[in-house]
């Protein structure tokens, strides 16, 4: 009996250690350089936009906060025209901040290039060459290459904070095949069918 409650006794115990002793390692190792580099500047979420009903993302500021690079997975469930999973890096360029009194700065004009991967069976980078001949369609049916503008309003905190800002932003985009379609036809239709609008939010870290 004593040698049963020992060994009940001891499991939790391991267990616990174990734990303190991960969380411990873990904590250490977040005051890293290599930590502190890789953890992100900025993670969003976003409504539409090319990358989904609904995608969220993560993202490093650059040159001072004038560039971003991010990361975005995205999603469409199937009652909103079949299930699919897309990923997309994404590049946005802010050449103007406006400052609006002390809390507010608006960045008017970025343009954003991107690139998007569209996941599943039905999607590869290439053609499926035993019912195509190499070269008859020159685009990927996964791939596709992004060319936008947005526009941004961040709200300002605390410096001291975790989440130092936080913006809502709007972005109108296109792709290749739709530009390609656009300039064939571009006597009979406009070129703001060819753009797609997301609305999303922003934290700043």
């Amino acid at each position: 009996m004593i040698f049963l409650m020992e060994n009940s006794l001891r499991k939790p115990l391991l267990f616990n250690l174990s734990f303190l002793l991960l969380f411990s390692f873990q904590s250490a190792l977040s005051q890293t350089p290599f930590v502190k580099a890789i953890i992100p500047d900025q993670a969003n979420i976003q409504y539409a936009g090319s990358i989904g009903y609904m995608s969220i993302g993560m993202g490093y500021n650059l040159f001072k906060e004038k560039a971003a690079l991010s990361f975005h997975y995205g999603y469409v469930p199937e009652v909103k025209g079949g299930e699919l999973h897309i990923t997309a890096i994404k590049f946005e360029y802010k050449p103007w901040a406006i400052r609006i009194k002390d809390k507010l700065i608006f960045h008017p004009i970025n343009p954003v290039l991107f690139l998007s991967y569209t996941l599943g069976k039905n999607f590869g980078f290439s053609f499926d060459s035993d019912q195509y001949a190499k070269g008859y369609y020159f685009w990927s049916p996964a791939l596709r290459e992004h060319l936008g503008i947005s526009s941004e309003l961040k709200i300002l905190g605390d410096r001291s904070s975790r989440i130092k800002a936080i913006s809502l932003y709007t972005e109108a985009n296109t792709t290749d095949l739709y530009m390609i379609s656009w300039f064939e036809n571009r006597t009979s239709t406009p070129i703001y069918e060819i753009f797609h609008l997301g609305f999303g939010m922003r934290m700043y870290f």
